[in-house]
């Protein structure tokens, strides 16, 4: 699809007077796209050509045939080799016939379109010379001046790790001709220590330059930029020099085709999470300390010498978060940070408070001595509640206010429009372009419809409680449609959260005004059914200073869920003995402690979730620490170890578990919930175990999602019965 105008009468430039055409592009030589491993095609940076990954023609028509047995699967570790923890990982490779099975299905070659052509139906796709036979390719990205690509390829099989950990080399194809040159050869990623501060040791993230690099746009100049770890990816190491972490560059010679040694860009003390550049060379780098949980940011000069300091700050603060840059496709395709002046750019972010997020748009300035930030749009303000002026636009507060949110889409080329969403409880999600500062001139730009009229009436509200030792704590609660002020069977809902920072984890998030619908894996439906719903209800788990926050995991959420539930009976909307629990992933992991500590609950819904922590033995979750270090922790978090208290409960609950058969997740394998069950019926727990067939962590099918809404009903009817 393109935007077309018509040169002759001037509108070829005007894209409000241009319009989009669809033209095919027939693939010959029974060429099929390849989308297995992500999208089948993808332009240059420059535009002018369009890439198409294909199976290999020379491919035969059907996999290969699964032999009786392909003989002994052997795996082995070396005398003397390097330490190589990992998670629990599903779905790796287990032997040959499985190895063979994963080429067949990632073997790629890729065909090049001119779209510079006219006639774009005549243009006939060519084979990029260094593609042909096939290759497993990771991914493919195109240089700005659009005259490379660069092709990260599978070399190496593992059975440990995924296959984005698996040995790799980074090449180099020349479009102008069939050249080609290896940049890097990546061995097996499977020595990363738990940390969450660590890291590959090997180098990481190849991208080019968005820039090129220097010279006009036309010109073949191409840089190479890389992350390499000076302390060998273990935060346990000493840093060298006072760095972690460095970024490099590689200058790529047209004439020669060849690349440079490699020159640090720029070196950082904590570990690299991000780097953005501006078209004007500015750039800003991110780093992050995982410990403590701590972020920098740095705006870099064009020759990467740090200019500044923006911030350093936890991230766990959200009340006081000064936002992302924001961004947006530039020359030559890249994406750049949006600059209103050569010494500012725009920041946007959640603008988290008391009354709940409340999206905005900063400009920030670091011309002078004194980094200085100009609010200049900000999500209007509720009716309710007390204002900060000085995070207002312009630093006044609102003279209008009503109970809506809205939240930035985009900043538009000019840098003084925006586009907007703009919704409330009742009203839909619609688009909106303004320009800033003045509202008066908006353009509503959809007109979308209630998308699900039978949650029409159900009431939302944002509540605050606290728990026993102080901790401020929120949930959304949902009411059916003309409530009439009895006690109803209610339905909570939650996924525990850690924090380093007890202030942080009593922070609002979200906002009560964002407009009330349900997904799939949504309990807010169960409102329209006469229920009240505590859905999202806070279950931060802390651990400040040296404490570990899962030490205390389950006295934390038994202290929330305890809170949540008295403010839910005390404000007369549920009935303390109808009381349901439930949550996916963790929050089911959440659901079986708080039926095996508390008599609160009359039933649960665990889906696909984890019930052991000795099966998954080298960190979960936020915990970084191996069950080795932490021994104790482990056993203690494993609801499995909790059953034979959960049947002595004084009100002992049942439990329905809904699992993928082929759940991907990390930690949250089928077993899990299989064992669970057996252990419920040792004790003779009323309980149900679904397995949903090829369903993998998060549920897909129309069958299995109607499916689980029956098994989920039909476990909670005898609360309504009641």
């Amino acid at each position: 699809c393109q935007l077309v105008g018509t040169a002759s009468s001037g509108d070829d430039k005007d894209e409000s007077k241009q319009t989009w055409t669809m033209t095919k592009l027939p693939l010959h030589h029974h060429y099929k796209m390849n989308f297995i491993q992500g999208c089948a095609y993808q332009f240059s940076s420059d535009g002018s050509k369009l890439f198409i990954k294909v199976v290999p023609s020379s491919a035969t028509s059907t996999p290969p045939s699964e032999p009786i047995s392909t003989g002994p699967a052997i795996q082995q570790v070396n005398k003397g080799a390097r330490k190589a923890p990992g998670r629990t990982y599903q779905d790796l490779l287990k032997n040959e016939y499985d190895e063979a099975k994963l080429r067949y299905y990632l073997t790629t070659e890729v065909l090049c379109v001119d779209m510079t052509k006219e006639n774009k139906q005549a243009a006939e796709p060519t084979l990029v010379p260094q593609s042909k036979g096939g290759h497993l390719i990771q991914s493919l990205t195109s240089s700005p001046c659009g005259r490379y690509l660069m092709a990260q390829l599978t070399t190496q099989f593992s059975y440990s790790v995924p296959i984005s950990r698996f040995g790799r080399d980074v090449l180099l194809w020349d479009l102008t001709n069939d050249q080609e040159l290896k940049v890097a050869s990546i061995p097996v990623n499977d020595e990363i220590p738990l940390s969450f501060d660590a890291c590959s040791r090997h180098p990481r993230g190849y991208q080019f330059h968005p820039s090129g690099g220097g010279g006009d746009d036309n010109d073949n100049t191409a840089t190479i930029m890389f992350i390499k770890a000076l302390d060998g990816g273990d935060p346990a190491n000493d840093p060298v020099d006072g760095e972690r972490d460095a970024v490099y560059c590689q200058t790529i010679d047209a004439d020669s085709f060849t690349v440079s040694d490699p020159t640090k860009f720029v070196g950082l003390e904590w570990r690299y999470s991000g780097l953005d550049f501006s078209e004007s060379g500015m750039a800003i780098m991110e780093e992050y300390r995982w410990k403590d949980r701590m972020e920098r940011k740095w705006i870099l000069n064009a020759d990467g010498t740090k200019l500044r300091m923006l911030w350093e700050r936890s991230w766990e603060d959200r009340y006081n978060s000064p936002g992302e840059p924001v961004t947006r496709r530039g020359k030559m395709g890249q994406t750049f940070v949006v600059q209103p002046t050569p010494t500012s750019f725009y920041l946007s972010g959640a603008g988290a408070s008391p009354v709940g997020d409340r999206p905005f748009l900063d400009v920030l300035d670091f011309g002078s001595e004194d980094v200085t930030t100009t609010r200049v749009w900000r999500c209007t303000a509720p009716v309710e509640g007390e204002l900060d002026a000085s995070k207002e636009v312009n630093g006044v507060l609102p003279k209008e206010r009503k109970d809506i949110y809205e939240s930035l889409v985009c900043v538009l080329p000019d840098n003084d429009s925006i586009m907007i969403s703009r919704e409330s409880k009742t009203t839909p999600r619609n688009y909106f372009l303004s320009k800033l500062g003045v509202a008066e001139d908006e353009i509503q730009v959809t007109q979308f419809e209630h998308p699900q009229p039978d949650l029409l009436g159900v009431t939302k509200e944002l509540v605050h409680y606290t728990r026993d030792d102080g901790v401020e704590l929120t949930a959304n609660l949902y009411l059916p449609a003309n409530y009439d002020g009895t006690p109803l069977p209610t339905l909570f809902w939650a996924y525990p959260r850690e924090f380093k920072d007890s202030k942080a984890a009593g922070q609002v998030k979200g906002s009560k005004h964002m407009f009330v619908s349900a997904h799939w894996a949504s309990p807010i439906h169960w409102a329209a059914k006469g229920w009240c719903v505590f859905d999202n209800f806070a279950l931060p788990v802390i651990g400040e200073g040296d404490a570990q926050p899962n030490d205390t995991f389950i006295e934390q959420i038994v202290s929330g869920a305890t809170a949540a539930v008295e403010y839910a009976v005390s404000r007369g909307v549920c009935d303390k003995d109808r009381c349901a629990v439930g949550g996916h992933s963790y929050g089911s992991f959440m659901t079986a402690h708080l039926l095996s500590h508390t008599s609160l609950f009359s039933a649960g819904i665990g889906r696909s979730g984890a019930f052991n922590r000795t099966l998954t033995p080298m960190s979960f979750q936020s915990e970084d620490r191996s069950i080795w270090e932490a021994r104790d922790t482990y056993i203690t978090m494993s609801p499995l170890m909790h059953v034979k208290k959960m049947s002595e409960q004084e009100r002992v609950g049942k439990m329905l578990l809904i699992h993928g058969e082929a759940d991907e997740n990390s930690g949250t394998h089928p077993m899990q919930s299989e064992r669970y069950f057996a252990a419920l019926k040792a004790f003779g727990i009323e309980s149900r175990l679904v397995m949903l067939p090829h369903e993998r962590h998060s549920y897909r099918a129309r069958e299995s999602i109607l499916h689980m809404a029956y098994e989920q009903e039909e476990w909670l009817k005898s609360l309504e019965d009641k």
